[in-house]
């Protein structure tokens, strides 16, 4: 059976900006491992054009480490949705645009067999995701800085606002040489099906 999983790169003091993620062979390695459980790889609109502007380049790069031109090819290979009501188009291969997030699409997800659906970064459509109870899985990639600000002020979750408190149960942690240390949850809370 397929699950939605959200992996969130966050610094303690929950900031979600990309200039406080340690991308290195390991942190390559696991996310790699996530994506083998997707389907589909879903996004934001702005975590998308970041990646849209970047990935695709280190496939046409010469020297690159080998952990970056794997997440490049895997990246460029992969389904890639990206939810958003303003963007036109995209030139990156194998994208959607979906410009609402429809229930019965992210639950087709779940069906047995057919491979889950896994956010990156993104934390409008987490906190979208999370608010209508569809996210089963969430990894919280805890990086190793206080950083007392971000782009935009972008934090974990945003302004997600629940009517009740959701439980979530601890299932492993891993710690990468890097400092970053990955925190596995899954939602307790019965998913919409």
């Amino acid at each position: 059976m397929g699950r939605i999983m959200s992996l969130i790169n966050t610094t303690p003091d929950g900031f979600v900006d990309a200039q406080y993620t340690i991308a290195d062979s390991e942190f390559y390695e696991f996310t790699l491992g996530l994506f083998s459980y997707s389907r589909a790889i879903a996004f934001g609109r702005n975590r998308f054009e970041l990646f849209q502007n970047r990935w695709p380049l280190i496939l046409e790069k010469e020297g690159v480490p080998e952990s970056q031109a794997k997440m490049a090819k895997t990246m460029n290979d992969i389904h890639k949705v990206v939810f958003s009501s303003t963007l036109k188009s995209t030139a990156w291969n194998n994208s959607t645009i979906v410009r609402e997030i429809d229930l019965k699409d992210i639950n087709s997800y779940k069906q047995e067999g057919s491979g889950g659906l896994l956010t990156v970064g993104s934390p409008g459509l987490v906190a979208a995701l999370a608010g209508m109870n569809l996210i089963d899985d969430y990894y919280f990639f805890i990086h190793p800085f206080i950083a007392g600000a971000g782009k935009d002020g972008m934090r974990l979750f945003g302004n997600l606002n629940l009517p009740e408190k959701r439980l979530l149960s601890y299932v492993n942690s891993n710690h990468l040489k890097s400092g970053v240390h990955i925190i596995h949850y899954r939602s307790d809370t019965p998913a919409q099906v």
